[in-house]
C-alpha cells in the first residue's frame, strides 16, 4: 500500500479526535484506542529510523528496533548492506535477537534453528519430520529497510514508497550538510511520563523558548544566563520560530517578524560576547549544536579585535571552521541559499525530530511505550564531524528514569520536566485540547493532519 497522499472524508474521522483549524483535541493523546490504531494504522505503514549505519559497524552488527509487539532486527549483511528481518523464527516464533549485538547468524535459542545473516535458513532439525513448505517459509520475513543520511530506516508495509520520495524535501535539502558523514558523540535513551507525541510537540517548536528556557532571553549577561522565569518585559526578546509546513513533514526555522520593535532589534549585529556567550552555553548545557572546537572559536572570538564592518556572528563562523579544519574534519560547502533551505528543526514524519547545524546536529527520536499512551521511549543523540579516525566508540547510555540522570544539561532537563504536567493537563476535565499559535505551532497541527491520512484513509 503505497503512502496516502489525500486527506481522509472528515466524516470517516470520530469527532472527539476530529482536528480544528488551530485545535488538537486531547484524546489522540490520552485514548488508549487512539494509541491501538496508531499501532494498527500508522506505524505499520511509515518510515520510521530504526538506528544510525555507524551502530552497524562490522558485518554480522545488528540492531534490534521495537514498535509497540513488533521487534525488528536490522544487520549488516555485508560491508556496504544492511538487510531488515522480522525478528522471529519461522518454527515457533522466538526472538532470536535482543538489543544491540554482533552474530555470525541468527540462532533460535528454543530448538536450535539457524539463519545466514541475509536471512536464509541454513539448519532446521530434522527437516524430513516436517510437512514440506516452499524454500521461502523456512527463511526470516524481511522488512523494508533503506538509508539515507547516515539513518537507517524500516517499513513494515512492503508496498510503501521508496524512502528518498517519503522523505522529501530533506534528502535535496540536507545534502549540502552531510549528515552521512556525522558520527555520534553521544546517545541516551530514557522513559518520559508522556504520550510519545508530546514529546514530539516539544521539540518541534519554538515559541516554548521564554517560558522553559528564559536564559537564552539572557545571553548577554554571560555564558552561564540566569533561567528564573521571564519577566514580561524580556518576552520581547523571545526568538521568533515559524513553522514551514511539508506535505509529510515540517520544520521551524528563526525568523523575523516584519514590525517596528523586531525591526530595531535587527538592526545591530549580534555582538563578540553575545556570540560566543550562547555557543559556550550550548557547549556546556546541551552538549549538541556547538562543538568542543566551536567553544574554543568562541574563546578567540572575545580576544579578537574587529575592523569596521565586521560582524562577530561572521566572524565567529571562520574561526569555526578554521579550527574544524585544522583538525582534519571536511567542512560542508554550501551557499548561502543552501544553508536558509537546510538550517533548523527538521520533524521528520512520525518520530524523528533533527535540528540540523552546519558541522553538527542534535537528534531526538520517540516511540509509545508499550500500550500506555502516557509514557513513550525516548532517544537524544548529538552528532558531528569529525576528524578522520577521530569519531568516539559510543554505546548507548540507558536511563530506565530521566531523573535519576544528572548528565542532561540544564536545557534537556527543562523540557523533561513539562512532561508529566503536559500530560496531567490532558487528563483535566477543564483542558479540552491544544490550542495553537498559528504561527509557530503549526508543525504540531501539520503532524496531526499528517497521521489522518493514515489513520482514517477511506
Amino acid at each position: 500500500m503505497a503512502t496516502p497522499t489525500q486527506q481522509p472524508d472528515i466524516t470517516r474521522i470520530p469527532e472527539r479526535w476530529r482536528l480544528g483549524k488551530d485545535f488538537v483535541p486531547k484524546g489522540r493523546y490520552i485514548d488508549p484506542e487512539f494509541l491501538a490504531l496508531e499501532y494498527e494504522q500508522l506505524f505499520p505503514r511509515t518510515w520510521q529510523m530504526a538506528c544510525r549505519e555507524q551502530q552497524l559497524g562490522a558485518v554480522g552488527s545488528v540492531v534490534e528496533y521495537t514498535i509497540g509487539d513488533q521487534s525488528i532486527a536490522v544487520v549488516r549483511t555485508q560491508e556496504d548492506e544492511v538487510k531488515a528481518f522480522h525478528n522471529a523464527c519461522r518454527h515457533r516464533g522466538v526472538r532470536l535477537v535482543r538489543g544491540d549485538s554482533r552474530i555470525r547468524e541468527f540462532h533460535c535459542p528454543f530448538h536450535g534453528w539457524r539463519y545466514a545473516l541475509d536471512g536464509t535458513c541454513t539448519f532446521q532439525h530434522l527437516e524430513n519430520e516436517f510437512e514440506p513448505r516452499d524454500a521461502d517459509y523456512r527463511n526470516l520475513r524481511p522488512v523494508r529497510c533503506e538509508r539515507w543520511g547516515g539513518f537507517v530506516f524500516i517499513n513494515l508495509d512492503p508496498d510503501a514508497v521508496p524512502l528518498l520520495e517519503a522523505l522529501d524535501p530533506l534528502p535535496e535539502a540536507l545534502a549540502p550538510f552531510r549528515l552521512e558523514d556525522m558520527r555520534l558523540l553521544w546517545h541516551k535513551q530514557t522513559i518520559l511520563p508522556a504520550n510519545w507525541k508530546s514529546a514530539i510537540d516539544a521539540f518541534i517548536e519554538g515559541y516554548h523558548t521564554p517560558g522553559t528556557h528564559p536564559q537564552y532571553m539572557r545571553l548577554a549577561e554571560s555564558n552561564t544566563p540566569s533561567a528564573r522565569p521571564a519577566e514580561l518585559p524580556l518576552y520581547k526578546y523571545a526568538p521568533y520560530t515559524p513553522s514551514i509546513r511539508y506535505e509529510g513533514h515540517s520544520r521551524f526555522v528563526f525568523g523575523v517578524r516584519e514590525d517596528g520593535e523586531r525591526e530595531q532589534i535587527r538592526s545591530s549585529a549580534p555582538g563578540a560576547d553575545l556570540v560566543a556567550n550562547q555557543v559556550q552555553y550550548q557547549v556546556q548545557e546541551l552538549r549538541a549544536l556547538n562543538t568542543q572546537r566551536d567553544g574554543r572559536a568562541a574563546a578567540a572570538l572575545r580576544e579578537r579585535t574587529f575592523e569596521r564592518g565586521e560582524r562577530p556572528d561572521v566572524v565567529f563562523q571562520q574561526l569555526r571552521r578554521e579550527l574544524a579544519e585544522a583538525e582534519g574534519v571536511e567542512w560542508p560547502e554550501m551557499t548561502r541559499e543552501q544553508l536558509q533551505a537546510g538550517i533548523g528543526d527538521w520533524h521528520v514524519f512520525p518520530t524523528l525530530v533533527i535540528l540540523v547545524e552546519v558541522g553538527c546536529m542534535l537528534g531526538y527520536r520517540s516511540r509509545p511505550n508499550g500500550n500506555d499512551p502516557d509514557s513513550c521511549i525516548f532517544d537524544v543523540y548529538s552528532f558531528e564531524h569529525f576528524p578522520p579516525d577521530g569519531a568516539p566508540t559510543v554505546q548507548t547510555e540507558w536511563i530506565p528514569d530521566w531523573r535519576s540522570h544528572l548528565g542532561w544539561g540544564q536545557v534537556l532537563t527543562q523540557d523533561f520536566r513539562n512532561m508529566s504536567e503536559v500530560t496531567a493537563g490532558l487528563h483535566s476535565h477543564g483542558f479540552d485540547g491544544h490550542w495553537l499559535n498559528v504561527e509557530q505551532e503549526m508543525a504540531v497541527h501539520n503532524a496531526h493532519h499528517i497521521a489522518d491520512r493514515y489513520l482514517f484513509e477511506a
